[in-house]
């Protein structure tokens, strides 16, 4: 494995500044999956769901060229209405772990040159994607755990 590719693989693995998924959804109370709160116009399982759907997309996008996006903005988030039970909410976090172990996959591959410009992607390159994703995803679970403190929903004794 070439130096940068280790780097990389590191920022998909380690999660290391950022708060990993595992820790954002860790001991979350499940009376609140579908809370929303004060000001905001989203739950907390709507966050994840707008989680999961912008890093599929992402990930297809620089594999499939059949892909059709879903609208913006619409089409990245769940109904407003839309609610989960605790099935749906540990579906949700299993999607974004394996589209996440898929994309470390993919990043590793040496048949995948991970900087070319993939022409059916409007020319951008699979560790471009990836890394969109990586910063997409840091900056909604930041706002998971913000929002989780906001609502003192974090366990008394954390780690």
């Amino acid at each position: 494995m070439t130096s940068y590719v280790k780097v990389i693989h590191a920022a998909f693995t380690q999660e290391i500044p950022h708060m990993s998924v595992d820790e954002a959804v860790a001991d979350f109370p499940a009376k609140h999956f579908n809370t929303k709160p004060p000001n905001v116009p989203y739950s907390f399982w709507h966050l994840l769901e707008h989680i999961r759907i912008a890093q599929r997309d992402l990930l297809e996008y620089v594999q499939d060229p059949k892909l059709v996006s879903p609208e913006w903005p619409e089409g990245y988030w769940p109904a407003p209405d839309a609610t989960t039970d605790a099935a749906g909410w540990k579906r949700t976090i299993a999607a974004i772990k394996k589209d996440l172990k898929q994309m470390d996959r993919m990043l590793a591959d040496p048949r995948v040159d991970i900087f070319a410009p993939v022409p059916f992607a409007n020319n951008k390159s699979v560790v471009r994607c990836a890394f969109l994703a990586l910063d997409h995803n840091s900056y909604h679970l930041g706002e998971f755990g913000i929002l989780r403190q906001v609502m003192e929903l974090w366990p008394k004794k954390r780690s």
